[in-house]
């Protein structure tokens, strides 16, 4: 299996870079201490949508970009790197689901304007059961024919989308239209993310389209840990180039050995760790048995190395690194945010090792 990326994943690459770079030097990190919590970057979200960005991984066909979870991945990557505050990981997912539905279903209608960027997507991670944090089920939300009740928090610019895929207490997705009456939502405190705002968001007899079982786990999962994996890379880039302009004892102090080796260690694992997320992404894509195996792999690879490279990177910076005004902060608390999202990797572990014995 090959790793090496195409001439138009390379493109692809090359040209979201662009765009997440021109994004940052309008809104550098980390963002100032008066404008957190952040909102949607409302530009930058309409341009990924005038490219056919938000499309990648949905058939031409169906309005979409073409491409697969491999095309996916390098955008994630990308969008790991930068941080820009859009909800990537929740538009992708959810994406996926309304390319899933039957034609003459109405979550299929709402799918080109998704991809075209003219509605906000996003996800309620908290209530898909068991596919975030192993162990953890729904039932915040209670269904009751076509309405739903309850409250969830924590929602990924929550204040900012249009439409919300969770899960109810049947384990059953849905899509709610968040214009609806009896959509109630405030903002929520960001404890660690500075990039991702959080609202709760609560629902009073609001009108659900019922999704079916949207078995999207291993995308889902491939996608987090492509965005981890460019978080990790971002803080070890910032590292190594710092390293070697500062200066101590009349050396730079990425010529001592400590360093060195502690940042020839982050790198390797972080090479790793985008192998195995390449190696998810292509057996989703060619639909081989070992998609779910490879997908938890790569993605408790990822949380390890992302965990690892921006801690690490945060020290070399020394004390400048604990100030606000340095973005070392940033990929740590993103790293440290999706740790506690997706669980310890104790538990990520054991549940990989579980999906090992159970299909052999």
């Amino acid at each position: 299996m090959s790793f090496a990326l195409t001439d138009e994943q390379l493109e692809l690459r090359r040209t979201s870079g662009k765009v997440f770079g021109d994004a940052e030097r309008k809104n550098p990190l980390p963002p100032s201490w008066d404008a957190v919590p952040s909102r949607l970057d409302r530009d930058l979200w309409s341009s990924l949508g005038e490219l056919g960005l938000l499309g990648i991984g949905v058939a031409e066909e169906l309005g979409g970009s073409g491409g697969g979870a491999r095309e996916l991945c390098v955008l994630a990557e990308q969008v790991g790197s930068a941080l820009p505050s859009i909800p990537f990981a929740g538009s992708a997912v959810v994406a996926a689901m309304l390319a899933a539905q039957p034609e003459d279903s109405p979550a299929r209608k709402v799918l080109g304007d998704v991809v075209a960027g003219s509605r906000v997507a996003t996800a309620a991670w908290g209530t898909f059961p068991a596919v975030i944090e192993p162990g953890r089920g729904s039932g915040d939300l209670r269904q009751s024919a076509s309405q739903v009740e309850g409250t969830v928090s924590a929602v990924p610019f929550g204040l900012d989308a249009d439409l919300l895929v969770a899960f109810g207490d049947d384990n059953e997705a849905m899509l709610i239209d968040l214009s609806s009456t009896g959509v109630r939502r405030t903002a929520a405190a960001a404890v660690l993310d500075l990039t991702e705002p959080l609202a709760t968001v609560e629902l009073s007899g609001v009108t659900a389209v019922p999704l079916g079982p949207c078995a999207v786990d291993d995308l889902l999962r491939t996608v987090f840990a492509a965005e981890l994996v460019g978080t990790g890379q971002r803080a070890l880039d910032g590292a190594v180039d710092y390293a070697g302009q500062r200066h101590q004892f009349g050396r730079a102090i990425g010529s001592f050995q400590s360093l060195k080796h502690m940042l020839a260690d982050r790198y390797v694992q972080l090479d790793a760790a985008r192998m195995l997320v390449q190696r998810a992404a292509a057996a989703i894509d060619d639909g081989l048995p070992e998609t779910e195996s490879a997908a938890r792999t790569a993605l408790v690879a990822a949380c390890d190395a992302a965990t690892s490279a921006s801690g690490d990177a945060l020290q070399v910076h020394g004390g400048i690194g604990f100030t606000w005004e340095h973005p070392s902060h940033v990929y740590l608390k993103r790293a440290r945010a999706r740790r506690s999202l997706l669980g310890s990797s104790s538990r990520q572990w054991d549940a990989i090792a579980d999906h090992v014995l159970n299909t052999h």
